[in-house]
Protein backbone atom coordinates (compact mmCIF):
# COMPACT_ATOMS: atom_id res chain seq x y z
CA UNK A 1 0.00 0.00 0.00
CA UNK A 2 3.20 2.18 -0.18
CA UNK A 3 4.54 4.10 -2.94
CA UNK A 4 7.44 1.97 -3.51
CA UNK A 5 8.05 -1.91 -3.15
CA UNK A 6 11.49 -3.13 -2.67
CA UNK A 7 12.55 -6.66 -2.63
CA UNK A 8 9.95 -8.42 -4.55
CA UNK A 9 9.36 -10.98 -6.93
CA UNK A 10 8.62 -9.17 -10.32
CA UNK A 11 5.33 -10.94 -10.36
CA UNK A 12 4.42 -8.97 -7.47
CA UNK A 13 5.95 -5.85 -8.20
CA UNK A 14 2.74 -4.16 -10.69
CA UNK A 15 0.87 -4.50 -7.76
CA UNK A 16 2.41 -2.83 -5.15
CA UNK A 17 4.19 -0.31 -6.72
CA UNK A 18 2.82 3.29 -7.17
CA UNK A 19 0.08 2.45 -4.45
CA UNK A 20 -2.30 -0.82 -4.09
CA UNK A 21 -5.49 -0.44 -6.51
CA UNK A 22 -7.79 -1.53 -3.92
CA UNK A 23 -10.75 -2.35 -6.95
CA UNK A 24 -10.41 -6.55 -6.34
CA UNK A 25 -12.65 -7.64 -3.32
CA UNK A 26 -12.24 -11.13 -2.99
CA UNK A 27 -10.76 -11.71 0.30
CA UNK A 28 -14.20 -12.07 2.53
CA UNK A 29 -14.72 -10.38 5.89
CA UNK A 30 -12.93 -10.68 8.78
CA UNK A 31 -15.60 -11.27 12.11
CA UNK A 32 -16.93 -7.87 13.27
CA UNK A 33 -13.92 -5.51 11.15
CA UNK A 34 -15.78 -4.88 7.41
CA UNK A 35 -15.27 -5.84 4.07
CA UNK A 36 -11.22 -6.50 3.31
CA UNK A 37 -10.07 -3.75 1.03
CA UNK A 38 -7.24 -5.71 -0.68
CA UNK A 39 -6.79 -9.46 -1.39
CA UNK A 40 -2.82 -9.37 -0.32
CA UNK A 41 -1.24 -11.60 1.76
CA UNK A 42 -0.21 -9.51 4.89
CA UNK A 43 2.57 -11.62 5.76
CA UNK A 44 4.77 -11.02 2.44
CA UNK A 45 4.40 -7.63 2.47
CA UNK A 46 7.38 -6.10 3.56
CA UNK A 47 9.48 -3.51 2.70
CA UNK A 48 12.53 -1.54 3.32
CA UNK A 49 13.30 2.28 4.08
CA UNK A 50 16.35 3.63 5.07
CA UNK A 51 16.92 5.72 8.73
CA UNK A 52 15.26 9.27 8.85
CA UNK A 53 13.19 8.59 6.00
CA UNK A 54 9.52 9.26 6.09
CA UNK A 55 7.28 6.23 4.72
CA UNK A 56 4.71 7.47 2.59
CA UNK A 57 1.01 5.73 2.14
CA UNK A 58 -1.21 5.49 -0.68
CA UNK A 59 -4.49 3.74 -0.90
CA UNK A 60 -7.32 3.91 -3.66
CA UNK A 61 -10.67 2.82 -2.98
CA UNK A 62 -13.56 1.26 -4.88
CA UNK A 63 -15.99 3.66 -5.58
CA UNK A 64 -18.31 1.57 -3.90
CA UNK A 65 -16.57 2.12 -0.52
CA UNK A 66 -18.48 5.41 1.32
CA UNK A 67 -15.02 6.28 2.59
CA UNK A 68 -15.18 9.96 4.85
CA UNK A 69 -11.94 9.13 6.68
CA UNK A 70 -9.10 6.53 6.12
CA UNK A 71 -6.71 6.29 9.33
CA UNK A 72 -3.38 5.20 9.26
CA UNK A 73 -2.30 3.21 12.44
CA UNK A 74 1.47 2.78 13.07
CA UNK A 75 3.81 1.56 15.63
CA UNK A 76 7.50 2.17 15.48
CA UNK A 77 10.03 -0.71 16.51
CA UNK A 78 10.28 -0.82 20.11
CA UNK A 79 6.94 0.75 20.94
CA UNK A 80 3.90 -0.52 22.54
CA UNK A 81 1.86 2.15 21.24
CA UNK A 82 -0.34 2.22 18.27
CA UNK A 83 -0.09 6.16 16.57
CA UNK A 84 -3.27 7.14 14.07
CA UNK A 85 -2.39 9.23 11.22
CA UNK A 86 -5.56 10.38 8.85
CA UNK A 87 -4.65 10.17 5.22
CA UNK A 88 -5.55 13.22 3.03
CA UNK A 89 -7.73 12.43 -0.08
CA UNK A 90 -6.20 13.55 -3.31
CA UNK A 91 -8.62 12.82 -6.36
CA UNK A 92 -9.17 8.57 -5.99
CA UNK A 93 -6.69 8.34 -3.61
CA UNK A 94 -5.96 8.44 0.09
CA UNK A 95 -2.27 9.45 1.02
CA UNK A 96 -0.04 10.39 3.97
CA UNK A 97 3.42 9.38 5.32
CA UNK A 98 4.44 7.91 8.29
CA UNK A 99 7.10 11.13 9.73
CA UNK A 100 10.73 10.73 9.36
CA UNK A 101 10.71 11.95 12.44
CA UNK A 102 9.35 8.94 13.62
CA UNK A 103 10.98 6.92 11.59
CA UNK A 104 14.16 7.64 13.57
CA UNK A 105 17.48 6.51 13.91
CA UNK A 106 16.15 3.46 15.28
CA UNK A 107 16.75 -0.10 13.28
CA UNK A 108 13.70 -2.32 13.25
CA UNK A 109 10.50 -2.86 11.65
CA UNK A 110 7.40 -0.66 11.70
CA UNK A 111 4.46 -2.09 11.49
CA UNK A 112 0.89 -0.40 10.16
CA UNK A 113 -2.58 -1.21 8.72
CA UNK A 114 -5.18 1.05 7.60
CA UNK A 115 -8.79 1.15 8.70
CA UNK A 116 -11.50 3.21 6.68
CA UNK A 117 -14.53 5.00 8.19
CA UNK A 118 -17.58 6.03 6.87
CA UNK A 119 -19.24 9.48 8.08
CA UNK A 120 -20.90 7.66 10.74
CA UNK A 121 -17.26 6.18 12.19
CA UNK A 122 -18.02 2.84 11.55
CA UNK A 123 -15.67 0.72 9.99
CA UNK A 124 -16.79 -0.14 6.42
CA UNK A 125 -13.52 -1.39 5.23
CA UNK A 126 -9.63 -2.42 6.45
CA UNK A 127 -6.15 -3.27 4.77
CA UNK A 128 -4.27 -5.27 7.77
CA UNK A 129 -5.28 -5.86 11.30
CA UNK A 130 -3.01 -5.53 14.54
CA UNK A 131 -2.10 -8.70 14.81
CA UNK A 132 -1.44 -9.02 10.94
CA UNK A 133 -0.12 -5.84 9.86
CA UNK A 134 2.10 -3.79 7.13
CA UNK A 135 6.39 -4.33 8.01
CA UNK A 136 8.47 -2.10 6.90
CA UNK A 137 12.22 -2.54 7.62
CA UNK A 138 14.28 0.25 8.74
CA UNK A 139 17.93 -0.02 7.77
CA UNK A 140 21.00 1.74 8.41
CA UNK A 141 22.55 3.63 5.53
CA UNK A 142 25.42 0.99 4.82
CA UNK A 143 22.71 -1.75 4.68
CA UNK A 144 20.45 -0.11 2.48
CA UNK A 145 20.11 -1.43 -1.24
CA UNK A 146 20.48 0.71 -4.29
CA UNK A 147 16.96 1.20 -5.03
CA UNK A 148 16.17 3.08 -1.28
CA UNK A 149 19.61 4.87 -1.50
CA UNK A 150 17.83 8.54 -3.24
CA UNK A 151 15.07 8.86 -1.61
CA UNK A 152 14.69 12.02 0.42
CA UNK A 153 15.96 11.93 4.01
CA UNK A 154 14.14 14.07 6.84
CA UNK A 155 13.47 17.89 5.98
CA UNK A 156 14.36 20.62 8.40
CA UNK A 157 10.97 20.75 10.98
CA UNK A 158 11.03 24.07 10.53
CA UNK A 159 11.08 23.66 7.06
CA UNK A 160 8.23 21.59 6.91
CA UNK A 161 4.89 22.33 5.18
CA UNK A 162 1.79 21.00 6.15
CA UNK A 163 0.78 17.55 4.29
CA UNK A 164 4.23 17.24 2.98
CA UNK A 165 5.20 13.71 2.78
CA UNK A 166 8.01 13.29 5.72
CA UNK A 167 6.87 16.12 7.55
CA UNK A 168 4.67 15.24 10.90
CA UNK A 169 1.21 14.77 9.98
CA UNK A 170 -1.76 15.55 12.32
CA UNK A 171 -2.11 12.80 14.96
CA UNK A 172 -5.49 11.20 15.01
CA UNK A 173 -6.29 11.58 19.47
CA UNK A 174 -9.51 9.95 18.93
CA UNK A 175 -10.61 7.61 16.61
CA UNK A 176 -14.61 8.39 15.25
CA UNK A 177 -16.86 4.94 15.99
CA UNK A 178 -20.07 4.14 15.61
CA UNK A 179 -20.06 0.74 18.09
CA UNK A 180 -17.46 -1.17 19.94
CA UNK A 181 -16.35 -3.06 16.91
CA UNK A 182 -14.67 -0.06 15.37
CA UNK A 183 -12.35 0.04 18.43
CA UNK A 184 -9.17 -1.29 19.19
CA UNK A 185 -6.81 -1.34 21.75
CA UNK A 186 -9.19 -2.50 24.74
CA UNK A 187 -10.92 1.01 24.13
CA UNK A 188 -15.05 1.27 23.29
CA UNK A 189 -17.03 3.42 21.30
CA UNK A 190 -17.89 5.79 23.63
CA UNK A 191 -21.00 8.03 23.75
CA UNK A 192 -19.86 10.82 21.71
CA UNK A 193 -18.83 9.03 19.17
CA UNK A 194 -15.16 8.63 19.54
CA UNK A 195 -12.98 5.30 20.63
CA UNK A 196 -11.79 5.86 24.49
CA UNK A 197 -10.43 4.00 27.02
CA UNK A 198 -13.71 3.95 29.46
CA UNK A 199 -12.89 4.16 33.06
CA UNK A 200 -16.67 5.76 34.18
CA UNK A 201 -18.49 4.49 36.65
CA UNK A 202 -21.34 3.17 34.62
CA UNK A 203 -22.93 1.61 37.53
CA UNK A 204 -24.26 2.82 40.90
CA UNK A 205 -25.21 0.69 43.99
CA UNK A 206 -26.63 2.93 47.12
CA UNK A 207 -28.48 2.86 50.52
CA UNK A 208 -30.52 6.27 51.86
CA UNK A 209 -32.39 6.88 54.87
CA UNK A 210 -35.24 9.41 53.69
CA UNK A 211 -37.98 11.17 55.92
CA UNK A 212 -41.36 11.86 54.37
CA UNK A 213 -42.49 15.26 54.99
CA UNK A 214 -46.02 16.23 53.48
CA UNK A 215 -48.42 19.37 53.37
CA UNK A 216 -52.23 18.22 53.82
CA UNK A 217 -55.09 20.21 54.00
CA UNK A 218 -56.80 20.39 57.00
CA UNK A 219 -60.27 22.06 56.45
CA UNK A 220 -63.01 19.35 57.14
CA UNK A 221 -60.26 16.99 57.99
CA UNK A 222 -62.18 15.18 60.98
CA UNK A 223 -65.74 15.21 59.66
CA UNK A 224 -67.17 11.74 59.07
CA UNK A 225 -66.96 12.09 55.24
CA UNK A 226 -63.23 13.23 55.41
CA UNK A 227 -62.71 10.24 57.31
CA UNK A 228 -64.17 7.29 55.24
CA UNK A 229 -63.69 8.74 51.99
CA UNK A 230 -60.34 11.19 51.96
CA UNK A 231 -57.83 9.10 54.32
CA UNK A 232 -58.02 11.25 56.92
CA UNK A 233 -58.32 9.74 60.47
CA UNK A 234 -58.58 12.22 63.69
CA UNK A 235 -58.06 11.23 67.16
CA UNK A 236 -58.57 12.92 70.75
CA UNK A 237 -55.59 13.79 71.94
CA UNK A 238 -56.68 13.75 75.72
CA UNK A 239 -57.92 10.05 75.56
CA UNK A 240 -56.50 8.71 72.26
CA UNK A 241 -60.57 7.91 71.05
CA UNK A 242 -61.02 8.42 67.59
CA UNK A 243 -63.49 11.93 66.25
CA UNK A 244 -66.88 11.52 65.06
CA UNK A 245 -68.58 14.35 66.59
CA UNK A 246 -69.77 16.83 64.17
CA UNK A 247 -67.43 19.75 64.03
CA UNK A 248 -68.51 23.53 62.24
CA UNK A 249 -66.67 24.39 59.07
CA UNK A 250 -63.52 26.36 59.97
CA UNK A 251 -61.17 27.38 57.42
CA UNK A 252 -58.44 25.74 59.03
CA UNK A 253 -54.89 26.35 57.42
CA UNK A 254 -52.55 23.69 55.31
CA UNK A 255 -50.20 21.90 57.35
CA UNK A 256 -46.85 20.78 57.53
CA UNK A 257 -46.56 16.54 58.55
CA UNK A 258 -44.57 14.54 59.66
CA UNK A 259 -44.41 11.07 57.36
CA UNK A 260 -42.48 8.02 57.32
CA UNK A 261 -39.12 7.17 57.58
CA UNK A 262 -37.43 4.77 55.49
CA UNK A 263 -34.71 2.59 54.43
CA UNK A 264 -34.11 3.03 50.68
CA UNK A 265 -31.29 0.60 48.42
CA UNK A 266 -30.78 1.90 44.69
CA UNK A 267 -29.20 1.16 41.81
CA UNK A 268 -28.35 3.83 38.91
CA UNK A 269 -27.16 2.51 35.07
CA UNK A 270 -25.37 5.33 32.95
CA UNK A 271 -27.37 5.61 29.90
CA UNK A 272 -25.27 8.56 28.23
CA UNK A 273 -22.68 11.24 28.71
CA UNK A 274 -24.65 12.79 31.52
CA UNK A 275 -27.70 10.68 31.87
CA UNK A 276 -28.75 7.90 34.25
CA UNK A 277 -31.85 5.28 34.48
CA UNK A 278 -32.32 4.22 38.45
CA UNK A 279 -34.43 1.96 40.10
CA UNK A 280 -35.36 2.27 44.02
CA UNK A 281 -36.50 0.06 46.37
CA UNK A 282 -37.59 1.35 49.90
CA UNK A 283 -39.56 -0.18 53.43
CA UNK A 284 -40.88 2.31 55.81
CA UNK A 285 -39.88 0.82 59.33
CA UNK A 286 -41.47 3.79 60.99
CA UNK A 287 -44.38 6.74 61.20
CA UNK A 288 -46.86 4.38 60.12
CA UNK A 289 -50.42 5.56 61.63
CA UNK A 290 -53.57 3.54 62.31
CA UNK A 291 -55.81 2.05 59.57
CA UNK A 292 -59.22 3.46 60.22
CA UNK A 293 -62.32 0.95 59.94
CA UNK A 294 -62.76 -0.97 57.08
CA UNK A 295 -59.92 1.13 55.70
CA UNK A 296 -56.91 -0.25 53.81
CA UNK A 297 -53.53 -1.53 56.03
CA UNK A 298 -50.52 0.91 55.27
CA UNK A 299 -48.05 -1.26 53.02
CA UNK A 300 -44.56 -0.44 53.62
CA UNK A 301 -43.20 -0.92 50.41
CA UNK A 302 -41.66 2.16 48.00
CA UNK A 303 -40.91 1.23 44.14
CA UNK A 304 -39.84 4.02 41.99
CA UNK A 305 -38.07 5.10 38.66
CA UNK A 306 -35.91 8.00 38.19
CA UNK A 307 -34.30 9.86 34.93
CA UNK A 308 -30.88 11.65 36.32
CA UNK A 309 -29.37 14.27 34.86
CA UNK A 310 -25.77 15.00 35.69
CA UNK A 311 -24.25 18.27 35.46
CA UNK A 312 -20.46 18.96 34.33
CA UNK A 313 -17.92 18.23 32.17
CA UNK A 314 -17.76 13.93 31.76
CA UNK A 315 -19.49 13.68 35.24
CA UNK A 316 -19.09 9.32 35.73
CA UNK A 317 -15.34 9.69 35.37
CA UNK A 318 -15.33 12.87 37.78
CA UNK A 319 -14.12 12.81 41.31
CA UNK A 320 -15.21 15.24 43.62
CA UNK A 321 -18.75 17.33 43.87
CA UNK A 322 -21.22 16.17 40.98
CA UNK A 323 -24.51 17.82 41.23
CA UNK A 324 -27.42 16.46 39.29
CA UNK A 325 -31.20 16.86 38.91
CA UNK A 326 -34.11 13.97 38.66
CA UNK A 327 -37.78 13.23 37.66
CA UNK A 328 -39.08 10.05 39.65
CA UNK A 329 -42.14 8.42 39.65
CA UNK A 330 -43.61 5.03 41.21
CA UNK A 331 -45.60 3.64 44.25
CA UNK A 332 -45.93 4.26 47.60
CA UNK A 333 -47.90 4.94 50.81
CA UNK A 334 -47.72 7.99 52.88
CA UNK A 335 -49.14 8.31 56.35
CA UNK A 336 -48.81 12.04 57.71
CA UNK A 337 -49.29 13.36 61.37
CA UNK A 338 -50.76 16.70 62.13
CA UNK A 339 -52.57 18.37 64.50
CA UNK A 340 -55.66 20.50 63.77
CA UNK A 341 -58.16 22.75 66.00
CA UNK A 342 -62.11 21.86 65.72
CA UNK A 343 -65.35 23.69 66.69
CA UNK A 344 -68.14 21.00 67.49
CA UNK A 345 -71.38 22.05 65.99
CA UNK A 346 -73.71 23.14 69.42
CA UNK A 347 -76.80 22.39 66.85
CA UNK A 348 -76.27 18.97 66.16
CA UNK A 349 -76.47 18.48 69.89
CA UNK A 350 -73.24 15.83 70.15
CA UNK A 351 -73.46 12.83 67.81
CA UNK A 352 -70.01 11.77 70.54
CA UNK A 353 -69.74 12.16 74.22
CA UNK A 354 -66.64 13.89 75.66
CA UNK A 355 -65.95 16.38 73.00
CA UNK A 356 -65.60 20.10 74.05
CA UNK A 357 -66.32 23.03 72.28
CA UNK A 358 -63.15 23.63 70.83
CA UNK A 359 -60.44 21.12 70.90
CA UNK A 360 -57.37 20.05 69.33
CA UNK A 361 -57.19 16.92 67.33
CA UNK A 362 -54.50 14.88 66.35
CA UNK A 363 -54.94 14.48 62.26
CA UNK A 364 -53.64 11.97 60.25
CA UNK A 365 -53.80 11.70 56.25
CA UNK A 366 -52.92 8.12 54.46
CA UNK A 367 -52.16 9.47 50.86
CA UNK A 368 -51.07 6.99 47.69
CA UNK A 369 -50.57 5.37 45.89
CA UNK A 370 -48.89 6.62 42.88
CA UNK A 371 -46.41 9.58 42.66
CA UNK A 372 -44.88 11.55 40.45
CA UNK A 373 -42.05 14.51 41.48
CA UNK A 374 -38.73 15.92 40.88
CA UNK A 375 -35.79 16.88 42.26
CA UNK A 376 -32.03 17.26 42.69
CA UNK A 377 -28.81 16.89 44.86
CA UNK A 378 -25.20 16.28 44.85
CA UNK A 379 -22.14 13.22 44.97
CA UNK A 380 -19.16 13.60 46.85
CA UNK A 381 -16.74 11.33 46.08
CA UNK A 382 -14.38 10.53 49.41
CA UNK A 383 -12.74 8.20 48.53
CA UNK A 384 -12.05 6.21 44.96
CA UNK A 385 -15.38 5.27 43.94
CA UNK A 386 -17.19 5.17 46.94
CA UNK A 387 -19.29 8.76 47.59
CA UNK A 388 -21.45 10.24 50.16
CA UNK A 389 -25.10 11.39 48.23
CA UNK A 390 -27.78 13.64 49.27
CA UNK A 391 -31.20 14.92 47.08
CA UNK A 392 -34.28 16.83 48.02
CA UNK A 393 -37.46 15.45 45.91
CA UNK A 394 -40.68 17.10 45.77
CA UNK A 395 -43.89 14.76 44.79
CA UNK A 396 -47.55 15.07 44.46
CA UNK A 397 -49.62 12.13 44.97
CA UNK A 398 -52.79 10.51 43.85
CA UNK A 399 -55.31 9.69 44.22
CA UNK A 400 -55.55 10.47 47.59
CA UNK A 401 -53.65 13.75 47.24
CA UNK A 402 -51.07 15.02 49.32
CA UNK A 403 -47.46 17.01 48.35
CA UNK A 404 -44.57 15.31 49.67
CA UNK A 405 -40.82 16.71 50.39
CA UNK A 406 -38.08 14.14 51.18
CA UNK A 407 -34.94 14.59 51.78
CA UNK A 408 -32.52 11.49 51.77
CA UNK A 409 -29.00 11.37 52.87
CA UNK A 410 -26.59 7.90 52.11
CA UNK A 411 -23.75 6.56 50.64
CA UNK A 412 -23.01 4.86 46.88
CA UNK A 413 -20.37 3.07 45.33
CA UNK A 414 -19.60 3.50 41.97
CA UNK A 415 -18.41 0.55 39.48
Amino acid sequence: MTRWAARFSRSRLGVLALGFTATALAAPPEPDLGPSVLQVPVKEYEAEQGILTPIPVSIELPPQIAAARVLLHYRTFGSSRWVSLELVRQGGQWTGAIPCLEVSTITGDVSYYLRVHDVDGAVVAYSGTRALPYKVRIVHDSARSSETLDRPRCPDPSDCPAGLPGCPSEEVEQVPCKSNRDCEGGSKCGWRGLCEVDHREHFRLGLDLAQDFGLIDTTGACSLESQETRGYLCHREYDGAQYYGTPAYTNEPVRAAVGPTRVVAGFDVAVGPDAALGLRLGFAFRGAGPTAPGGIEFLPLLIEGRVTHWFGDDPFEASGLRPFAFLSGGYAMFDFKARTHIREDPRTGGRQTGNDLDQQLEVRKRAGDVFLGAGAGASLVVWKHAALRGDVTAAAVFPFGAFVVTPRLGAEVGF
